[in-house]
């Protein structure tokens, strides 16, 4: 088709930016341009091509059969336009360009942004655009190349570097220990004061094993339940009662000394899924240079045993 000569890689990339919000004013607002502007584009890409790409909506916007066919390609093309961008970059052997980074707002906030300074003052060709959330990020759709995730790794489209498995420990204040005494079995744990944590599932349960044998789950109570690890992290500091929570949000309390680490010869968890810490990438994209840079930096960084597990 005559109209494909005149459409520009860059019209493409507006047209698929489209498909994915299905909106003209998101992807103006991303794009720092004009709504008319990004409708403009579109139109100018139906008429050289003959034919409707969008139905427009009053809220929204959805595509014709041909704007899904578009589409489909079109995401092909940009894939392989950045491809081909990369390997010019790595011709360069120094790491350059944007990173697009996502990771959980208290893992980022303790152990992401602490080390940036370094990672920027030895790359300084790179550019990272960090965003924290702890909801779902469909890397593809949300233009990401890294994601920093906590949790069971299941998904089967993604690539991971694991950066180590997610240890839980059972900890409590100094000051709480002296007035309660120190458990010695998790049996007793029925007697003492439990600060949980309470998300939209419920209330965690605790589990413990010794010596690799079976997980045994125990019900606690205590003054506190919350949805948000570091008021009950400040809680128990405060000497309220006893947590579990991984030790990437607590060991820094642990060396401190406003924790103590309880129950240490028992294995702790509050799932029974092995849960890793690890940065994930789409399967579909080459790992460029920038990206591998940066999997790699934090993997000095966290060290072969993470330094919040030493």
């Amino acid at each position: 088709m005559q109209g494909l000569n005149e459409l520009s890689f860059k019209a493409l990339r507006l047209f698929v930016a489209v498909l994915d919000h299905g909106s003209f004013s998101e992807v103006a607002r991303r794009e720092s341009l004009a709504p008319s502007s990004i409708s403009r584009q579109i139109q100018l890409m139906e008429q050289a091509l003959g034919q409707q790409l969008l139905y427009r909506h009053t809220r929204a916007v959805s595509p014709t059969e041909a704007g899904r066919l578009l589409g489909h390609h079109a995401r092909l093309m940009l894939e392989q336009l950045e491809t081909a961008g990369q390997a010019l970059q790595e011709q360069e052997s120094e790491p350059s360009g944007l990173v697009r980074i996502n990771a959980p707002m208290v893992f980022g906030q303790r152990h992401l942004s602490p080390w940036l300074g370094e990672l920027c003052r030895r790359y300084p060709k790179l550019q990272l655009d960090i965003q924290q959330t702890d909801t779902y990020v469909d890397p593809l759709q949300d233009g990401t190349d890294l994601l920093f995730r906590i949790g069971v790794l299941n998904d089967s489209g993604m690539q991971a570097r694991i950066f180590a498995p997610q240890r839980f420990r059972l900890a409590a204040s100094p000051a709480y220990l002296a007035r309660h005494g120190t458990p010695r079995h998790p049996d007793e744990l029925a007697n003492h004061q439990c600060l949980a944590y309470k998300g939209i599932t419920g209330q965690q349960r605790w589990f413990f094993r010794r010596d690799q044998g079976d997980w045994t789950s125990y019900s606690v109570k205590g003054p506190i339940t919350g949805n948000h690890a570091d008021t009950l992290t400040h809680a128990a500091e405060q000497g309220l009662g006893l947590v579990v929570f991984p030790s990437w949000l607590i060991g820094e309390g642990l060396r401190a000394g406003t924790l103590q680490a309880v129950l240490t010869e028992y294995d702790v968890a509050t799932t029974l899924e092995p849960q890793q810490i690890a940065a994930l990438w789409p399967g579909s994209r080459r790992l460029s240079l920038k990206v591998r840079t940066v999997i790699d930096y934090f993997v000095e960084c966290f060290g072969t045993v993470p330094y919040w597990d030493r």
